[in-house]
């Protein structure tokens, strides 16, 4: 795993201290009230991330405000301070996505948190407006009159708001923190090909550009996100939507842009579709992605999944198809730091080696490194930084790594690199280190040309 994708707004609230929105009852039990003893969530959960060489990722929800209208309304929450931005659907409450003031207020709520963190990306996942209930309109008709503007179809309309707040939001990150991913984790159909020869192989429920009005074909086109994460929630094999139809759609319709794939681990054993009981249901979907040119990974919802081990699935990605580091995909950026290199010197131990080298100085936010990249290969090996098992370390702020592994009498070849906050790679600066039968080694080391 390289990446945290962490919830920081739930409903109109914040997992973290915001000048916009209440401390979140998620969080303590009780909404505006802060943890006691006080820390920021947020704060900790970015440092941990990177302390271990991961992203962090803040993940929003942008329109929902209250789940449940039949526990009442706490006067500390946005619905009862500013009640005219909201409309009730069911038995929740949202935001209206047509109102200028709540797109604004949303807007506000991210970059806060986009000036204030360390963040690596910003994060929605699949609720724009929300999922149809059946034979009830959302209640959104005062609003179109007011700001339709040249629009007669309310459902192009409301399209048009979630674009407003795409584009405004990916301009706004764009203009103070270029290296802040925006992405995007949508229903996993934007459209049937039944309704819509671009759309997939796939038949009947929802979709997120008729019943979300999210067009994220559009914002993957114009540019306005960085990655997208469709939730391909189902197997492969499954009727109305399979998951093997599914990946190789995103696939071809990515417009250069990462495809990382949302699949559905809390399924694993613990559905009524059969395939879950599957022990290499979700093998069989990785192994999948890596035949797809633009699938670059996967993201599983959620954490805690993988705490029961369910069908050895945990330990059988620990063995088999995650026995290795991961670099996250890199950004077609280029930076000043992919020019750095790093020589590499060596202190002998009886039981290792030990590599040092010289840190980056200060070269601004961007072309800063933000990880070492640590490689080893043995005598006569070929150098390969494309191969991922011939990483041995992946490292924060250190310079310094201590290789207990290395054996008397062999031979090794060191590869150190940087990368930066872009995932862009610096040149390569390689070390050879021979030990002899006892404690001493012959070094040297040398940039790659």
């Amino acid at each position: 795993m390289n990446a945290v994708i962490g919830q920081v707004r739930p409903c109109a609230d914040a997992l973290y201290n915001s000048p916009y929105e209440p401390w979140s009852k998620w969080l303590t039990g009780e909404i505006g009230k802060y943890p006691f003893p006080y820390y920021d969530p947020l704060e900790f959960m970015i440092h941990e991330s990177h302390a271990r060489g991961l992203e962090f990722h803040a993940w929003f929800n942008p329109y929902r405000a209250l789940m449940n209208t039949d526990l009442g309304i706490d006067s500390s929450s946005l619905v009862f301070k500013n009640p005219e931005w909201f409309v009730t659907y069911g038995k929740n409450m949202y935001f209206d996505p047509g109102l200028p003031e709540a797109r604004k207020h949303t807007v506000n709520v991210i970059m806060d948190v986009v000036n204030r963190y360390d963040v690596d990306g910003v994060h929605f996942d699949d609720y724009f407006y929300p999922y149809r209930i059946a034979k009830t309109e959302f209640p959104d008709s005062i609003s179109f009159e007011k700001y339709k503007g040249e629009f007669t179809n309310k459902d192009d309309w409301r399209r048009n708001n979630v674009d407003l707040l795409i584009k405004k939001l990916n301009d706004s990150i764009n203009q103070v923190k270029p290296h802040v991913q925006f992405g995007v984790s949508p229903f996993g159909v934007w459209r049937n090909k039944s309704v819509d020869p671009r759309g997939s192989d796939t038949r009947g429920g929802q979709s997120c550009y008729d019943d979300l009005y999210a067009d994220v074909l559009k914002w993957l086109q114009e540019d306005w996100i960085d990655y997208v994460v469709p939730q391909i929630y189902w197997s492969i094999g499954f009727e109305a939507a399979p998951y093997e139809v599914l990946a190789r759609w995103w696939s071809e319709n990515s417009f250069n842009h990462p495809v990382i794939i949302g699949q559905g681990v809390y399924k694993v054993n613990a559905n009524s579709d059969v395939r879950w009981k599957e022990p290499d249901q979700i093998g069989k979907q990785i192994r999948l992605n890596r035949e797809l040119s633009q699938i670059k990974g996967s993201a599983y919802f959620s954490s805690k999944s993988f705490k029961g081990n369910p069908l050895g699935l945990t330990d059988s990605l620990k063995t088999n198809l995650y026995k290795t580091v991961a670099l996250a995909p890199a950004w077609n950026v280029i930076t000043s730091s992919v020019d750095r290199q790093y020589p590499i010197t060596f202190i002998g131990r009886e039981k290792g080696i030990q590599l040092m080298w010289q840190g980056d100085e200060h070269l601004g936010e961007l072309s800063n490194h933000a990880r070492y990249v640590v490689y080893r290969f043995s005598k006569n090996e070929q150098i390969d930084l494309s191969n991922s098992k011939n990483i041995i370390a992946l490292l924060t702020t250190e310079t310094v790594y201590f290789d207990a592994a290395a054996k008397r009498k062999k031979k090794y070849t060191y590869v150190v690199t940087s990368l930066d906050r872009f995932n862009q790679e610096s040149k390569p600066t390689v070390g050879y280190a021979i030990k002899n039968s006892g404690s001493s080694w012959k070094t040297f080391s040398t940039p790659i040309k």
